[in-house]
């Protein structure tokens, strides 16, 4: 009976692990859509084969460009497009599971001579940009990267902070620090639409957050830029994220449902006419630790974060001649805490919402010719509260309400003026109405002040053009040309951009790239207050006159191709960065280190006379998914510098000096259809730039005093983690289920995170970041 009993056991745990090999191996489709790389013009009749498949398998693109390959066995697969008179593409490793059609957008490139037999590329665009303009500091990634590599969270900022120039400098939060700049020089697109601080807990001006609204399970490949990139990128000096949204599946409805740290998921997507081929996609969240408090269970949490966010798509064919997308994101949350002891009692709120909602209409007025137009709203609002009470008598209190939204109508038109010339052109203009209303008790003086008690609006114009030209099809040079300008001042920007790319031999390539960027100041910035009578409370406006920030970038890059799965790739570049804004009395302060703490700073009285300069070096070695592994090692040396008012030469904040990532894993195969993976990661990078505090000084004024003639002169202890990840994907007839751990810092190194002085012990203790997190998840595609 026990052996019977034995036998069973082990049978169960058979079919559970690989239980395909009992039952007849199930199918999925890979669908998507082909397009031109530069109009976006739909490809009719290519050709789409998957590979390594007897008997052969095969379908063609549609007359809007789309195609639909069934009966395709589950399991690690590969397809090969084929169209005349442009580059063959062979995509491998697609990961096709029972639960969920496999979607491929396909971008195909014209060759360069015409009547020339187009080569099949295996690895072209693997790690490639899906911009066509973009030679240098530029790449692409996708939703599965986004999961698979461990510590990412799903989050397309932890995922790219293992890409080369990039640091991330703190565990509460996913800001990305790329090659020395300030975070908030990043541009965040979504959709082809500027969008406000897409992560939950984040502050008007800054750029990240703890938690990403962004939802991978909603991503199509999307591409990331660390310098110098093309002219339609603008109001930005540090780097672009342009993300992009996957349609829903056109032919039949599927589901997601998703339990793990980040929160509950629920997503579903389909057709509305599997005649029309229009489909919606959409995906919402809820907070888990929210979910089990409404369950009425006890945390031991002094303040639960509560969040939700929304994405979706509905993406409608017009017919052959246009498309037309609506699209949104948005997020709400919340924190809170009331603490009393003894005497003293601390109250803390805080309320924050981000979204965007668009409309896009594309028109393809020929084969060469594609307009694109788009309509957008995006808004963000925080609003707190912040206060001590001792004795019953107020003794700190922080109050804010700050807001922005902004109407945008921007439209680009993309022509191929033939198989060697391509050219892209468009115009932007964005309304923004924001209101700051911010109070500070000071108790010394028994009143409230403010930095900010103003509403008003903005315009913001811009304009580009850019056209690149093959001179073969190993040697091809961009050319643009970018326009912005605030209505607050009369400060405008004209930035040239110029890059090349040279490959000199079959696996060899060189390339080379310049920009000049700006960047406008944050709202809260240009309208921040200074009080200048504290007897009738009366405020000055000092910034409104502030101009760009601007950037110098050049780039000279280097890439070995070894084959299909391997390559080195290494980038130099150096950076001049002026116009920055800086105190007008001698100091530290300058604008380049904006976005150096947790909270966003409000400085007053600023000009544009500060300088600043960053320099590096970047190797990457690479293999790319293939025979069920990978790895990824960067090396980053860097040195960051700014000129502050005092003339004097100070390391910026960001100047850890340098950075090494590696990272990797391993797929196994069980069964005919499931399989285990394991990825690991170490991050080592130097820790940011201080100011040391006074101790004496803090003993004798009872808090925290620094040292600001010692700004940035010393670092923090270097900044170490060890994530691993470990995942079980278990495919059924018509579902998959796949069950993942994802541990952040497994060796629980202790990381420092501020310095501060401690009245009671009169001694400067260390803030450390966060500890081991074990993160699970579980999710069900069907």
């Amino acid at each position: 009976m026990k052996l019977r009993t034995g036998i069973s056991i082990i049978n169960l745990l058979f079919v559970l692990l690989g239980g395909s090999v009992l039952m007849a191996q199930s199918t999925q489709s890979i669908r998507g859509m082909v397009i031109d790389q530069n109009t976006g013009v739909p490809l009719i009749g290519a050709t789409v084969s998957l590979l390594d498949h007897e008997p052969l398998m095969g379908t063609i693109s549609d007359r809007q460009g789309f195609f639909n390959l069934e009966g395709v066995p589950v399991g690690r697969r590969g397809i090969r497009i084929d169209y005349l008179g442009y580059q063959s593409i062979v995509r491998e490793g697609l990961d096709v599971t029972a639960g969920k059609a496999f979607n491929l957008h396909v971008e195909m490139e014209e060759s360069a001579i015409m009547g020339e037999e187009a080569e099949v590329r295996a690895f072209s665009n693997k790690g490639q940009a899906l911009n066509e303009m973009a030679l240098v500091s530029a790449r692409s990634f996708n939703m599965e990267e986004a999961e698979r590599y461990a510590g990412s969270w799903g989050d397309p900022a932890r995922l790219v902070a293992n890409f080369a120039g990039v640091q991330s400098p703190a565990d509460q939060s996913n800001d990305i620090i790329i090659r020395g700049n300030s975070p908030a020089g990043l541009l965040w697109k979504l959709e082809g639409v500027s969008i406000y601080n897409p992560n939950h807990f984040g502050s008007i001006g800054s750029t990240g957050g703890p938690i990403s609204m962004i939802n991978n399970n909603m991503l199509a490949n999307s591409d990331f830029f660390s310098g110098a990139f093309p002219s339609q990128y603008g109001n930005a000096t540090s780097g672009v994220f342009d993300l992009n949204l996957r349609s829903g599946n056109n032919q039949d409805r599927e589901y997601t449902a998703q339990v793990g740290f980040n929160g509950f998921e629920f997503g579903a997507e389909g057709p509305f006419s599997k005649k029309s081929n229009a489909s919606y996609v959409m995906s919402y969240r809820y907070s888990s630790l929210s979910f089990f408090e409404t369950l009425g269970l006890n945390l031991g949490v002094p303040a639960i974060p509560h969040y939700q966010d929304l994405t979706f798509k509905v993406d409608i064919p017009i017919n052959e001649k246009g498309r037309l997308s609506v699209f949104g994101l948005g997020g709400v949350n919340h924190i809170g805490s009331e603490v009393e002891e003894d005497n003293r009692y601390d109250y803390f709120r805080s309320n924050a919402w981000t979204g965007v909602f668009g409309i896009s209409h594309r028109h393809y007025f020929n084969e060469k010719t594609r307009l694109r137009t788009i309509l957008s709203w995006g808004g963000i609002r925080n609003f707190g509260l912040d206060s001590t009470t001792r004795d019953g008598v107020l003794t700190e209190q922080y109050g804010q309400d700050f807001s922005e939204q902004k109407i945008t109508l921007q439209s680009d038109v993309r022509r191929r003026l033939s198989s060697r010339d391509h050219l892209i052109g468009g115009v932007e203009v964005s309304y923004i109405r924001a209101s700051y209303v911010d109070s500070v008790y000071v108790p010394d003086w028994n009143i409230f002040f403010q930095t900010a008690n103003t509403s008003g609006s903005l315009m913001m114009f811009r304009a580009f053009i850019d056209w690149k030209h093959k001179f073969t099809e190993q040697l091809q040079l961009v050319t643009g040309l970018h326009y912005q300008q605030v209505s607050l001042n009369s400060d405008l920007a004209l930035e040239p951009r110029v890059s090349m790319s040279w490959k000199f031999s079959e696996k060899q390539e060189v390339s080379f790239g310049y920009g000049l960027h700006s960047q406008s100041q944050p709202g809260t910035i240009y309208f921040s207050e200074t009080l200048v009578d504290t007897a009738n409370l009366e405020y000055v406006q000092t910034n409104k006159h502030l101009g760009f920030t601007r950037s110098h970038q050049a780039v000279l890059g280097y890439q070995v191709q070894f084959d299909s799965r391997h390559r080195l790739k290494s980038e130099f570049y150096l950076q001049k960065l002026f116009d920055v804004p800086v105190t007008t009395y001698p100091s530290h302060i300058s604008m380049i280190n904006y976005g150096g703490s947790f909270n966003s700073s409000v400085y007053d009285s600023l000009v544009n006379k500060g300088d600043g300069w960053n320099m590096g070096l970047e190797l990457s070695m690479e293999r790319f998914f293939s025979n069920n592994f990978y790895y990824l090692a960067t090396i980053s040396l860097f040195n960051s510098k700014y000129r502050a008012s005092d003339g004097k030469i100070r390391n910026t904040v960001f100047n850890g000096s340098f950075i090494v990532n590696t990272l990797g894993g391993y797929e196994w195969k069980v069964g005919r259809q499931n399989a285990i993976t394991l990825d690991g990661r170490v991050s080592w990078a130097g820790g940011l730039r201080t100011i040391p505090i006074d101790l004496e000084a803090s003993q004798e004024a009872g808090e925290t005093v620094r040292d600001y003639s010692k700004a940035f002169e010393s670092r923090a202890d270097d900044y170490f983690r060890i994530d691993m990840r470990l995942a079980y994907k278990w495919n059924l007839k018509h579902a998959t289920w796949t069950f993942a751990l994802d541990i952040q810092n497994v060796t629980n190194h202790i990381n420092p995170f501020f310095n501060e002085y401690n009245p009671e012990t009169e001694q400067i203790e260390q803030v450390s970041q966060i500890g081991i997190i074990p993160a699970g998840v579980i999710r069900v595609n069907f």
